[in-house]
């Protein structure tokens, strides 16, 4: 075949045997593009569901974690708080105990105070009625006397155990007070 300048310029379909694709080809070629993009556009749509999801456990577990840990610490406090509670109230209960004591001893020793002071005024008076028996009656008031002291230095350490007691009982409800005060809210 002789190449002319007219033919060579144009293509000549059937010279490599092959022509344009067909129509449905192309067709078919686009909506396989348009299925791989949307293939594609779903695929990193369910990553990131799935990326957002998995952030969103992570943080429900840590503070799930958390919550724990901070519900252990309560009831730990909550038990020392009891614990301490019910320590003031026995030491209150001790301590109201001790005070009844001691006020029961120095309305006794009150008591027998108030008996020698009477045996005190009548061996006065009849010391001054007999004055033969002068020397016995002030043997007996010495003696008599004595025995105040004595029991004037019982009732004084009585007294100073009663105030000790007093004020340990004092303190010991203040600090129930504060004790109480902390574990109330």
């Amino acid at each position: 075949m002789a190449t002319n300048p007219e033919n060579a310029l144009t293509p000549n379909p059937s010279a490599d045997g092959r022509g344009p694709a067909p129509l449905w080809v192309w067709l078919l070629f686009l909506v396989l593009i348009g299925f791989g993009a949307y293939a594609g556009f779903t695929a990193v749509s369910n990553y990131q569901r799935y990326f957002d999801t998995e952030t969103a456990r992570q943080a429900v577990a840590r503070e799930r974690d958390r919550l724990k840990a901070n519900l252990a610490d309560l009831k730990q406090q909550v038990e020392s708080a009891t614990k301490a509670r019910s320590e003031a109230e026995n030491a209150l209960a001790q301590s109201r105990a001790d005070t009844k004591t001691a006020s029961d001893q120095i309305s006794d020793l009150q008591g027998q105070l108030g008996k020698a002071q009477d045996k005190i005024k009548s061996l006065e008076g009849s010391a001054a009625a007999a004055e033969a028996k002068a020397k016995q009656a002030t043997d007996a008031k010495a003696a008599l006397e004595k025995e105040v002291e004595g029991l004037k230095s019982k009732l004084s350490e009585i007294q100073s155990k009663l105030d000790s007691a007093l004020s340990g009982l004092t303190s010991a409800q203040e600090q129930s007070k504060t004790d109480a005060e902390p574990a109330a809210p």
